[in-house]
């Protein structure tokens, strides 16, 4: 009997292994080392560091705008997939900085609106390109379009909801300033 066991135990500890490598792959980091040594160096400001994830967001969309104005390749979906992803994630990156800097209390009032103000014009920019896609490429991007969309909209709603919060804790003088001033 053990005999039996030993190999079904190493068959499933190889299918095991196999499985889990694809997992372990990493995936492309959405900034660049240059972004990621600015945020690094805004840590303690909010403000900024929003500014920065804003300002990192509008060189996305800029991208895919220049993109669709040059000439179709067959590179061209991917090279928007792509954008679109990176979207997505420097969206959820903002959404978790805004989650820690609220808990912490810490005024990031300039940096929400400036969010706010940009999420429109961010729908405006994907509703245009859904819009103005050909068919042939949109398919190809399409399912990520619709993420990011959505990604877009909670983002916008999240910052609305969170400005309005620091707000009233502003009117009630007990949002920090400084990040650094923070009640662990």
């Amino acid at each position: 009997m053990k005999r039996i066991v030993w190999p079904i135990c190493m068959l499933i500890w190889l299918l095991a292994l196999t499985h889990a490598a694809p997992a372990q792959t990493r995936e492309r980091d959405p900034l660049t080392d240059a972004e990621v040594d600015q945020m690094r160096e805004a840590a303690d400001y909010p403000n900024k560091r929003l500014e920065l994830m804003v300002r990192f967001i509008k060189e996305r969309m800029a991208m895919i705008g220049i993109l669709r104005s040059d000439p179709p390749s067959p590179t061209r979906p991917k090279q928007i997939h792509d954008y679109l992803q990176d979207l997505i994630a420097l969206l959820d990156e903002t959404d978790d900085n805004i989650d820690m800097y609220a808990s912490h209390h810490s005024d990031m009032r300039k940096g929400l609106k400036l969010l706010i103000e940009a999420d429109s014009e961010w729908q405006l920019n994907l509703r245009q390109l859904k819009e103005q896609s050909p068919p042939d490429e949109l398919q190809q991007y399409a399912f990520v379009l619709s993420n990011t969309v959505d990604t877009v909209a909670d983002s916008g709603k999240n910052a609305r909801e969170t400005l309005e919060e620091q707000n009233k804790l502003a009117a009630e003088k007990k949002l920090n300033k400084d990040y650094s001033e923070r009640k662990d």
